[in-house]
Formats: structure tokens, sequence, C-alpha cells
């Protein structure tokens, strides 16, 4: 079945807010890692050594962050 014009600008504008709520989210999220990064570099301070496990996941949680915000691309915020 096809479908209208009508149908199609309803399911484009649904999915850009679809679109700008993950974006939104990835944001959030990009600051909270930034936030977590410095509260565990202020507590240890200079030179203190992390455990290799407390190093491996922050790399896992950076790494999948920013592979996410590549993936998803700034998306302007809808005007109204």
């Amino acid at each position: 079945m096809a479908m209208t014009q009508a149908q199609a600008v309803e399911q484009l504008n649904k999915t850009n807010e679809t679109l700008v709520k993950v974006s939104n989210e990835t944001d959030a999220l990009l600051k909270e890692i930034e936030k977590l990064n410095q509260a565990l570099a202020d507590a240890g301070g200079p030179g203190s050594p992390i455990t290799p496990e407390l190093e491996a996941a922050i790399h896992a949680v950076d790494t999948r962050a920013h592979a996410i915000d590549e993936l998803v691309g700034d998306v302007p915020q809808p005007e109204g």
C-alpha cells in the first residue's frame, strides 16, 4: 500500500522527534562521562594509580559513547 505525502510527513516528523531525543540523551551521557572522568581525576590526585579494571571500564564507556556520538549526528532542535 502506497503512503500518502501526508502520511510520509507525519512519519518523518515522528522520526525526527525520536532522533532529537536520542541526540539529547547522547549529549547528556557524554556530559555525565566527562563529570565522572573529572571526579576520578580529582579523587585520585596527580599520579595516583588506578586499577586496570577501572581503567578498562572508563575506556569502554568512553569508546562506546564516542562511537554512538559519531553515529548520531547533531540533530537541529524543532522550532516552536
